[in-house]
């Protein structure tokens, strides 16, 4: 019966769904967003089986878009070139300004960026010790600039 009358009324149906969408956006959008910040892991991993289930598929799309969006991905790159090239001449030419203001940020958060770099070891304690043994290794033979050889 329910399957009959969808069928009959599905362009009615779907024009007021659509209706209602467009007149209760921030009610559906507060809601959507609440549904992922209490089920962000379920929803990642629901992302990753379907992205390792349809691997070929999804790298077929890629591509197909990459060869039929050639121009507007060479545009956006070449742009991105010129934002970075611009930030780096910012950068450059407000050095003092920009130091300025990192010393007075660490200041005003030492115990937030204490806590971070704390954090950040703890998760990378292995990857940091082969980093450190490595550049060991590396520069073994080399005299230090402090101790004369």
């Amino acid at each position: 019966m329910a399957k009959a009358y969808y069928q009959a009324n599905k362009e009615k149906i779907a024009a007021r769904r659509k209706a209602y969408r467009q007149a209760n956006k921030e009610k559906l959008s507060a809601k959507a967003k609440a549904y992922y910040q209490a089920n962000k892991e379920k929803i990642a991993a629901r992302r990753k089986a379907y992205s390792q289930a349809h691997k070929e598929e999804l790298a077929a799309k890629a591509k197909a878009y990459r060869q039929a969006n050639k121009e507007k991905i060479a545009a956006r790159r070449k742009a991105n070139k010129k934002l970075a090239a611009r930030r780096k001449a910012y950068s450059q030419a407000h050095k003092e300004e920009l130091a300025a203001k990192a010393k007075v940020y660490r200041q005003a958060n030492k115990e937030k960026l204490a806590a971070w770099h704390k954090a950040y070891y703890q998760a990378n304690k292995e990857k940091l010790a082969a980093r450190s043994k490595a550049y060991y290794q590396a520069n073994r033979a080399k005299p230090s600039a402090r101790r004369p050889p």
